[in-house]
């Protein structure tokens, strides 16, 4: 008789997917008309179907982990950042012995790990880097980005793909779904976009706030903005250096410290935008206005 404190045996392959079979072989009132249900789609899903992940940070671990699940086989991770001490209590993949490892090799071989089957293929450079044809490929792209600038970019990408016919309907062929999710605090959304078919990612950017925080991981590790220098020089380097000595935005040295030592970030990091008058206007009421200005000029990043 087996031990009641002994292990469950591991489920067998037909029940491991029982869920995922059910949901894909039966109709609903939710999904969409040209929807066959089939008992074979996981394995076309397995087999043909390749999902690009762009970012492997809180949300990107989450995003490996469930399509590694649901039956996705033929993964991507793309994410320029590296593992900082402050990621530990959210991004559930990474360990302490991985701070300072790349985020998308990390994520990728965890999953690959844990899940059978799967195959992930991580990339540790910028979505830049790449070229079109590298974004092609793929079939879904899913979105796990604090940034608006590197999501603009990927949209733009995305929507430059497609192809429409002589009766000017979009080429189905040429349509890359993507997937956008973001966090802020307890707050989140997801919304499916469909080039061609649904606003895409520009038409909407309106609706989001101008960024104003930034994580502190992308100040210390992955600075891409001139206010992520002044930030940095604020919430970081001053209290390295003025330990316990509070900051004031009225004083004019402690401004021009401030300004010093973010202008020597964004040169260590090739930033340009940091001036005197901005870094003032960053603590004054003008900030959202002017940051807001400036975002919309600056180049993208993954993060």
């Amino acid at each position: 008789m087996a031990s009641p404190d002994a292990a469950p045996p591991p489920p067998t392959e037909p029940e491991r997917w029982r869920d995922l079979d059910m949901l894909l072989s039966r109709p609903g009132n939710l999904v969409h008309s040209t929807f066959d249900p089939s008992p074979g789609l996981r394995d076309l899903i397995g087999s043909f179907v390749e999902v690009l992940v762009v970012g492997a940070g809180g949300l990107g671990c989450e995003l490996l982990k469930d399509l590694a699940l649901s039956g996705f086989k033929n993964l991507h991770v793309i994410d320029m950042d590296t593992i900082d001490v402050s990621n530990l209590n959210r991004q559930f993949l990474f360990r302490i012995q991985d701070v300072g490892k790349p985020k998308a090799e990390v994520a990728a071989k965890r999953v690959m790990e844990r899940v059978s089957g799967v195959t992930i293929v991580p990339h540790f450079c910028r979505i830049e880097d790449k070229e079109l044809e590298f974004y092609k490929q793929f079939q879904i792209i899913v979105l796990g980005l604090d940034s608006i600038e590197a999501r603009s970019y990927i949209n733009s990408v995305a929507c430059g793909f497609l192809e429409y016919d002589a009766d000017d309907k979009p080429v189905q062929e040429t349509v890359k779904p993507m997937v956008d999710g973001g966090t802020e605090g307890f707050k989140g959304h997801a919304r499916v976009i469909m080039p061609g078919t649904t606003p895409c990612f520009e038409c909407n950017i309106w609706l989001f706030p101008p960024q104003v925080k930034f994580p502190l991981c992308t100040l210390a590790e992955t600075p891409r903005t001139a206010a992520h220098c002044i930030e940095y020089a604020h919430l970081i380097k001053w209290d390295e250096v003025h330990s316990g000595k509070p900051f004031d935005a009225d004083d004019a040295e402690h401004m021009q410290w401030i300004y010093s030592e973010a202008l020597k970030r964004a040169e260590l990091f090739g930033i340009s935008g940091v001036t005197y008058s901005l870094t003032q206007a960053y603590y004054s009421g003008f900030s959202v206005i002017l940051m807001t200005k400036y975002n919309s000029i600056t180049p993208s990043d993954p993060n």
